[in-house]
This record gives C-alpha cells, structure tokens and sequence, in this order.
C-alpha cells in the first residue's frame, strides 16, 4: 500500500502565495507589453508574499530536514558530542526566530498606535503585510523543535544499534 502523503499547512500556503505571486506577475507583464505600463501594487504584494514565502520554506526545510548542515564536521562528532551540537543549535535557532517574532510585533505595534503607515500603491496599513513575520516565524520554531528532537532521537537509535553490534 503506497503511503499517502501527509497535507501541511505552511505547504499549502507556500503553494498558494506562490499561485498569486505567479498570477499577479504574470497580469503585470502582459500590462507592460500591451499597454506599456505596469500595476504598481502588483510589486508591492509580491515583495511581501515573497517575504512570507521565505519564512515557510524555513519551516518546511526544517521538516524535510533539508536545511543546510556541516556534516563533514557534524560526521566526525561521538554521539554525546553530537547531541550537543544539535541541542546548542536548536537553541540558537530558537533565539533568532523569537528575535525575530519579537521584534516584528514591536514593529506592528508601533504600526497600529503610533506611525499608522500605509503602503504606497493600495494604501493598506503597512503591519497587515508585517504580519506574516512574527505569524510564519511560529511556523518555523514549531519545525525547529521537531527537527531539533527527531535528529537528537537519531543519534540515540544510531548508538543503541552500533552498541547491539558491538555485542
């Protein structure tokens, strides 16, 4: 029986902020080659959903397990050593996304009772598109702490195995 692949949220967003990156850029060529001009706001939503794009590729890489490593160094570790690494690792991971998630929801607190900012071409208050910094950054801590944990359960099965063979 063919194993059925589980649906995530952060892909489905990911593929469907992309669709309209794709639908929008696409309109604003057209625009330019027919009409000689172009629509504005149709780079203002890209920029953002690209930023937003990004953060969820993070979490998904981080599932996949697919973010970028030393593993030439990371190979040559014992097990005790390497467990460190990945727990100092997803530590440091998890300070600079909640940096991140700290600091965006200052911005956008400062967005909505201070500066009350809008963006140039549709005049939308700028912290709807800051949004997706903090929302999406939660996205890439929860894959972060699994990732951290499943690569540390790794390390624990892969000495279990090497000891049995010892024996």
């Amino acid at each position: 029986m063919a194993d059925k692949k589980k649906l995530h949220l952060d892909e489905l967003l990911a593929a469907f902020f992309l669709g309209i990156m794709a639908v929008l850029t696409f309109i604003n060529v057209l625009n330019r080659y027919i009409f000689k001009s172009s629509f504005a706001f149709t780079e203002e939503i890209t920029v953002s959903l690209f930023v937003w794009i990004t953060l969820l590729g993070i979490a998904i890489a981080f599932r996949r397990g697919s973010n970028l490593k030393m593993t030439n160094l990371y190979d040559s570790l014992k097990p005790g050593m390497k467990k460190a690494v990945l727990l100092v690792s997803g530590i440091i991971g998890l300070i600079i996304f909640g940096f991140l998630i700290y600091n965006s929801v200052r911005e956008i607190y400062k967005n909505v009772t201070f500066y009350h900012t809008t963006s140039e071409a549709l005049g939308i208050p700028t912290w709807i598109y800051s949004m997706g910094t903090p929302v999406f950054s939660l996205f890439v801590i929860k894959e972060l702490v699994a990732s951290t944990f499943k690569s540390i359960k790794e390390v624990n099965s892969e000495t279990s195995t090497t000891r049995e063979e010892q024996q």
